[in-house]
């Protein structure tokens, strides 16, 4: 295979120096390769995690995240399950015309590994790339045990998503959060204390007790598509530790397999900033 540097086209600008420096022939710098850069896009609505694999909804577009810029021959649309980059199976073969939008489910991902949908279980997960294939015949897999074939400045440019990833979840049901918990906080209150959480309409919980004051109350909001948690600059205690108006904001996440809620809060009070600490709620 002819070797090949991925490189944003500016860096042509560099080659061109480049070679000037090396008109014997001599230098060491191998042949530039122009590669196109692929993109992958979650559809609006679709779903992202796979709670109930036989319900599971996903869709995405792959495009190219310069669309002006040299075309690739084609692209394989291919996947890979729990980072096993041996085994990649391929879900769309010899793309032509970009951009394409194509529908993930369950079934077709059992299809390509040659397993049932029961076997697609919490803890798994599914990455999805693309496998391109350049106009002057090199490949540039979508997924290598070598490494990432795009650089880490291609990767995090800005709207840059080279690959997509669909974790399996166990299923979320808000009401398996109501009741008594116990918040494990042992670097900003340095406690574990018991809290009740009540729900608040579809996706909010009320977690009350709050920093050991029984009448300190936070609210989080639940996404259940993602299970992100979202948690609103909110006042729970006029006064706090000799301070006025003590505030949290946050974000976290919730875990339907062992219900537990992790959260990153900031505390604030009139007077300033504690920080940023984490906390574990625990049924």
């Amino acid at each position: 295979m002819k070797k090949i540097l991925i490189y944003f086209p500016i860096l042509a600008i560099l080659a061109i120096g480049i070679s000037s420096c090396n008109d014997d022939g001599k230098g060491n710098i191998p042949d530039l390769a122009r590669v196109p850069i692929p993109l992958l896009t979650q559809a609006d609505n679709s779903d992202v995690l796979i709670q109930e694999p036989a319900e599971f909804k996903g869709k995405f577009s792959v495009d190219l995240l310069f669309p002006d810029d040299t075309p690739p021959k084609s692209i394989d649309v291919v996947i890979t399950k729990n980072g096993d980059y041996k085994n990649i199976k391929v879900l769309q073969a010899d793309v032509t015309s970009l951009p394409i939008s194509i529908d993930l489910d369950a079934a077709k991902i059992a299809t390509a590994f040659g397993i049932n949908v029961a076997d697609i279980v919490p803890g798994d997960y599914f990455e999805v790339g693309a496998t391109i294939y350049t106009q002057e015949g090199a490949v540039v897999p979508a997924f290598s045990e070598l490494g990432n074939q795009f650089s880490a400045d291609i990767s995090n440019f800005p709207g840059s998503n080279l690959k997509l990833k669909y974790p399996v979840v166990c299923p979320l049901d808000l009401d398996n959060f109501v009741g008594e918990f116990t918040i494990d906080d042992p670097n900003f209150w340095e406690a574990s204390y018991p809290v009740t959480v009540t729900r608040e309409g579809d996706n909010v919980l009320v977690i009350k007790g709050f920093v050991e004051d029984p009448d300190a109350v936070i609210k989080i909001t639940i996404d259940p598509k993602t299970t992100k948690v979202a948690v609103a600059k909110q006042v729970f205690a006029a006064s706090f530790v000799g301070y006025t108006n003590g505030a949290v904001q946050g974000t976290g996440e919730i875990n339907a397999c062992n219900n537990s809620i992790s959260l990153n809060l900031t505390y604030t009070v009139d007077q300033g900033s504690f920080g940023t600490y984490g906390l574990t709620i625990v049924k």
